[in-house]
Parts: C-alpha cells; sequence; structure tokens
C-alpha cells in the first residue's frame, strides 16, 4: 500500500492497460483472496481514470469500507472509497447499501453537496426523480455551476418523463461547460426525438467541430439532414455522408445506404426538372458516381455474408 501511495501521491499517470490487468487480476483471484492492497489500487486508478465499472468496483470497495484498518487506508481515502461504493451500488442495484453508506457520510459531512448529489442519485433509483431534482436544484441554488449536479438533474427530468425541462437545463448546463461533446451529442438527441430537427442540425455541427474526424458523428448529422429533406437539405446530407464514407474506409453499412439514397433522390429530382445530368453541390461530380459506388460496395457486402453465412452452415 506504501508503494501505492507513493505512485499515486506523485502524480504518475498509470495507463488503461494497467488497470485493466489489475482488474483482470482481481476478477481472477484477487477478490477471491481478499487481497487489500490490489483493490485499493484498483480503485485509485478508477478514480484517476474517472470510470465506472459497477460490478468490480462494488467488489473492491465493499472489501475496502469493511476492513479499513487491513486496508491501510487513510480516512480521506476511504471516504473517496465509500463514495465510490454508493454509486457502484446502485448501478448493482443494491439500493440498501448505498443508503447505508451514504447515512455514513451525511454524519461526517452534513453540509456537503457532494452527499446531498448521492442523496439525489438514490432517489432517481428509487423513482422518486422529482424528489431527486428538488434536491439537485437545492444544491446548484448554493453551487451554481457544480458540473455532476448539473448533469444529475438532466437525467433526473429525463427520468420523470419532463422533456422540455430536460433539454432546457441541458441548453443551460452547455452555456457554462461548451466544451462537453457528449452533452451536445446528448442535446442531438433529444432535439431530434421532438421533430427539432434544425437545432439537432447545430448541435451536431458542435460535436463535428470537436471531434472532426469520428466518423459517426458527421453520418448522424447526414440522417437529420436527409430527414428534413430540403433539396439543399439532402445535397448537405450526402456531404456529410460522403464523409462518414471515406473516414470509415467504407464500412460504415449506414453511411453508404445514406450516400445511395441521396443520389437516388437528387438523380429523381434532377430528371424532374428535365432529364439533365446532376452534379453535386460543388457542381463537380455526377450524383450517379458516389451513389452506385456506394451500392456497389452494399451488395459486395451483402454477397460476402451470404457466403459466410453458408460457410458456417454447413460447418
Amino acid at each position: 500500500v506504501a508503494a501505492i501511495d507513493r505512485m499515486m501521491s506523485s502524480g504518475t499517470k498509470t495507463t488503461l492497460r494497467e488497470l485493466n490487468d489489475e482488474e483482470e487480476y482481481l476478477v481472477s483471484k484477487g477478490f477471491e483472496n481478499a487481497d487489500l492492497a490490489s483493490c485499493v489500487k484498483y480503485l485509485r486508478m478508477i478514480d484517476q481514470h474517472k470510470l465506472r465499472r459497477p460490478n468490480p468496483v462494488y467488489r473492491a470497495a465493499s472489501l475496502v469500507v469493511n476492513d479499513p484498518k487491513k486496508a491501510k487506508v487513510a480516512k480521506q481515502d476511504l471516504y473517496t472509497h465509500m463514495e465510490q461504493l454508493a454509486i457502484a451500488s446502485l448501478d448493482v442495484n443494491d439500493a440498501d447499501t448505498c443508503d447505508a453508506t451514504i447515512d455514513v457520510l451525511r454524519e461526517v459531512f452534513p453540509n456537503s453537496s457532494r452527499v446531498s448529489r448521492l442523496e439525489g442519485m438514490s432517489l432517481e433509483a428509487k423513482g422518486r426523480c422529482d424528489e431527486a431534482i428538488t434536491k439537485y436544484d437545492a444544491v446548484l441554488e448554493e453551487f451554481p455551476s457544480d458540473q455532476r449536479t448539473m448533469k444529475r438533474r438532466v437525467a433526473a427530468y429525463i427520468g420523470a418523463g419532463r422533456d422540455k425541462d430536460a433539454i432546457d437545463a441541458l441548453s443551460k448546463y452547455l452555456d457554462t461547460f461548451m466544451a462537453d461533446v457528449r452533452a451536445w451529442e446528448q442535446l442531438a438527441g433529444m432535439y431530434q426525438e421532438r421533430g427539432q430537427y434544425q437545432q439537432s442540425v447545430f448541435c451536431w455541427e458542435e460535436v463535428i467541430a470537436s471531434e472532426p474526424s469520428i466518423h459517426y458523428h458527421h453520418r448522424r448529422l447526414a440522417e437529420v439532414l436527409y430527414t428534413m429533406g430540403g433539396d439543399e437539405d439532402v445535397r448537405a446530407a450526402r456531404k456529410y455522408y460522403a464523409a462518414a464514407v471515406d473516414m470509415s474506409n467504407a464500412t460504415d453499412v449506414r453511411a453508404l445506404y445514406g450516400l445511395a439514397l441521396c443520389d437516388a433522390r437528387m438523380r429523381k429530382k434532377g430528371k424532374n426538372k428535365g432529364g439533365m445530368e446532376v452534379l453535386d453541390g460543388d457542381g463537380e461530380v455526377p450524383v450517379t458516381e458516389l451513389g452506385q459506388h456506394a451500392a456497389g460496395l452494399l451488395k459486395k457486402m451483402y454477397t460476402a455474408g451470404t457466403k459466410l453465412g453458408k460457410v458456417e452452415g454447413g460447418m
């Protein structure tokens, strides 16, 4: 444990591979042998990487919290592991352990916003989302920029079926934390579900601006544009579908379908206007070229899949 303390206190950044190796050891025999030193090391690595792995965290934290003296953890570290235990308990549907852990933390930290957030999460897990929202509102009244509580309030609104309030809360959150890409993704999906496609497009554009090399972001924006259905929307969708196909090395099947559909629609529109050759938005590439290429790749994929299915079926 002393070696672990030195490693963590020195600011040494562990790798995900090291964390995965530690988890593999614990699952294979560390938990069975009650290896508390490895449990402590694993929990600190989880905290360092800000990960959420319910089952192994629940088992590791339970062992450490139940015997802190033997685990040789300082008081402050113990409270951190108790917080991990409370959250993991909710994830594995052990509400009793969560509530018991929260009760201990509340006695030690009667005015803690972090404990209040845990209480709100417990209420959410029990389906009492409106009470959880009240709890989060109280925290945010004192700490308006508490990022985790703001995100939990959004989740509580969603759990309560109050979609409009969830959108408003998430929009307000993004006014403060504009670099949260996952939040922009969430908001884009929420707008899309409500048929507010223009707002969804704006959100996806923010996502792409932050992560331009991820192919499925381009494809999901293209899907919204195609759904909007205007001529310019379909042209824009075609470009984003083409980008998704290019970035995925033509493995994104939905993007290939989208590209073929856009070309078919634009080709049909061109015939309706007099049968002239239809070019893309830059006036360079005939729409048939990309569309036919996408359709050809899809046929090859299905042919290969059919052959593989026949081989596996005959084995």
